[in-house]
């Protein structure tokens, strides 16, 4: 007969950060208990209050066997809460070298008056000891970058989870204790993760849960020293005004952002996207031009732009074609004669890199835009019109707001043309379109 197959064991922080604080399994297992309650409460999640800790899991969790993956959730979530560190770095296996000093250790001094060498290290472990590895803020900003690259196909319906997964962890790292650098890291990481949710939100329509998160993000920008983060929580704070219909306080909020550097590059970003679109639905066109200029000039005095169509949830200054798509949709609530003359004129530079964009949320708002002013301006050209309006619904994608809204306000110019062919279709594009699923606004 072969021989049995011992278990390979091996010792994780995990059963250090156990040990550290002397507790045993049955203390270990009323403490769980106790984390799961404040969880639940902090997340209003009554479920949590069912996930029990086995005794035959933590004996698996003490002798390290655990999978790759770790705990699932819930599981991870309670027990990240009870240690206050992250899974990942829990069951990594351990590193004397970074020993996690015991609590009351004592300290040994010489006869003549002077601590031990072993008691002075010990002493600078502690006050240096981090809860983050450098792996951890390597890995946050991976995920930050992989969410934006894929916002504009995925959207918030399929990235929300990920975001919220990933502000989690962040928030669980900020519990703890970093040196300097490490925390001002971290919160600039935390930052953005709450302010990609944010963005989610106002396109989910969630507007008090995105400014919720706005404010968590604004204030972990000041703690970061980022000013430039600050624009842009600012920035996605006034969209989420607008889309509420919230002018006065869309413009308000975008003013009071550009107040914080003005000449910032995440200004253009303000001035064009937060006040002269707000200014404009207010009626207030002569200053809403006058901001559109002032972004064009900013984005002209800057040595390096993005290339292209920047995906509407990055972190960059606006690409100067995504500059022209905001002045355009700018133009066409200004809605004079001239105005929607240059929505005309400008839409080619937007279409052509608009064409080549994954986005299909970009082509149809563009599109839309512009078969708003072929019908509103003197001469309306309603077939061509009713032409791109059909167009911009047919690109694809989930239908979001943004979308939804501009497409009724095209259809609710059509009342004088109702019997003519296409805009029959065109209404039955959108009474479909009104069908409950969307999710929300998109710039």
């Amino acid at each position: 007969m072969g021989r049995t197959k011992q278990p390979q064991y091996r010792t994780t922080n995990f059963k250090m950060a156990i040990r550290s604080r002397r507790w045993t399994n049955p203390v270990v297992i009323e403490r769980w208990a106790q984390a799961r309650a404040e969880l639940a409460e902090i997340d209003h999640d009554p479920a949590l209050l069912t996930v029990d800790l086995p005794s035959r899991t933590l004996d698996r969790w003490m002798t390290g066997e655990v999978s790759e993956a770790g705990p699932r959730e819930p599981s991870r979530r309670i027990l990240e809460h009870l240690l206050q560190a992250p899974v990942e770095w829990l069951f990594r296996t351990y590193d004397e070298a970074e020993c996690v000093p015991e609590p009351g250790a004592a300290r040994v001094p010489s006869l003549v008056g002077w601590d031990s060498p072993a008691a002075i290290l010990r002493d600078v472990r502690e006050v240096t000891a981090s809860n983050t590895d450098p792996e951890m803020l390597t890995l946050a900003r991976d995920s930050i970058a992989a969410i934006v690259s894929r916002y504009e196909l995925g959207g918030p319906h399929q990235l929300a989870g990920e975001a919220r997964m990933l502000r989690r962890m962040l928030g669980v790292l900020l519990r703890g204790r970093q040196s300097a650098a490490q925390r001002q890291q971290l919160y600039s990481l935390a930052a953005q993760a709450a302010g990609l949710l944010a963005y989610m939100a106002v396109n989910a329509g969630e507007e008090q849960v995105a400014g919720a998160l706005c404010t968590e993000a604004d204030e972990y920008a000041q703690e970061a020293g980022e000013t430039w983060l600050r624009m842009w929580v600012a920035g996605t704070r006034a969209l989420n005004f607008y889309y509420a219909k919230k002018y006065t306080a869309s413009d308000a909020v975008a003013a009071d952002g550009i107040a914080l550097a003005p000449r910032d590059p995440q200004a253009i970003r303000l001035m064009v996207n937060g006040r002269a679109r707000a200014l404009a639905r207010l009626g207030y066109g002569s200053e809403a031009h006058r901001l559109i200029q002032d972004a064009l000039q900013l984005s002209d005095e800057q040595a390096t732009l993005p290339a292209g169509l920047t995906s509407c949830i990055s972190f960059e200054p606006y690409s100067r074609a995504r500059t022209v798509a905001n002045v355009i949709t700018a133009y066409v609530s200004a809605g004079s004669a001239d105005d929607l003359e240059r929505v005309v004129a400008l839409a080619p530079q937007v279409q052509s890199v608009a064409g080549t964009s994954q986005s299909p949320w970009t082509k149809s708002l563009v599109s839309l835009d512009v078969a708003t002013a072929l019908l509103k301006r003197p001469g309306a050209e309603v077939e061509e019109a009713m032409k791109k309006g059909q167009a911009a619904l047919s690109c694809g994608g989930v239908p979001i707001q943004s979308v939804r809204q501009r497409a009724s306000e095209l259809l609710d110019l059509t009342h004088r043309w109702r019997g003519v062919p296409a805009v029959r279709e065109y209404a039955a594009q959108v009474n479909e379109l009104r069908q409950p699923a969307g999710l929300g606004a998109h710039e």
